[in-house]
């Protein structure tokens, strides 16, 4: 019942007002149909992200719930640029199909940013051929070592996903108030 700021929009809404976070069409429908509790940016404290089911489209994307001083803050990420979350915090995003990789987020208040652990990017050479380039912890990397962290990645274990009921809140987070909540 706790309102957020959402940061893309620059007002406060509640969870009733989900809608407004992902369009200005007020047909537009849209509801969290589950959530997980992950710290995505290692600093200690978990953030809640709403998994959005917009005009019946349950690949939509996803809200990001975040406290810091004092204010929750809300985040729209779309389907492609955060997906595949993980238990520790890391995803998957896309671009474009030679633009990929793993993420992990950074937050300033009302911004957030992707850190880059491993991606691929494709341009285009005068020939218009593409050129693939990979970068593994901001370093050039071959072909090799950018599919061993990608494999090694989804190996990773899956963030939990809640269905988004009053008793999972509840439970969720009675657990996490007295210390007896696990992943």
């Amino acid at each position: 019942n706790a309102e957020f700021f959402e940061t893309d929009i620059k007002k406060m809404l509640n969870i009733n007002l989900l809608s407004m976070a992902v369009s200005s069409d007020s047909s537009v429908t849209t509801r969290a149909s589950g959530f997980s509790v992950v710290d995505l940016d290692d600093d200690g404290t978990s953030e809640v992200v709403l998994w959005l089911v917009v005009n019946g489209n349950d690949n939509y994307g996803s809200m990001v719930l975040r406290y810091q001083d004092g204010v929750v803050y809300g985040y729209v990420m779309w389907y492609r640029s955060f997906n595949q979350l993980k238990a520790d915090g890391t995803f998957h995003f896309s671009s474009s199909a030679g633009n990929s990789g793993i993420g992990k987020l950074t937050f300033d208040k009302e911004t957030y940013s992707i850190f880059k652990v491993a991606y691929r990017e494709a341009n285009y050479g005068t020939d218009g051929n593409p050129i693939i380039s990979y970068i593994v912890n901001n370093e050039t990397a071959t072909k090799e070592e950018f599919d061993a962290v990608y494999n090694k990645q989804d190996e990773k274990p899956d963030t939990v996903w809640y269905d988004f009921t009053d008793d999972n809140i509840e439970k969720v987070f009675s657990g996490l108030a007295t210390g007896t909540w696990k992943e």
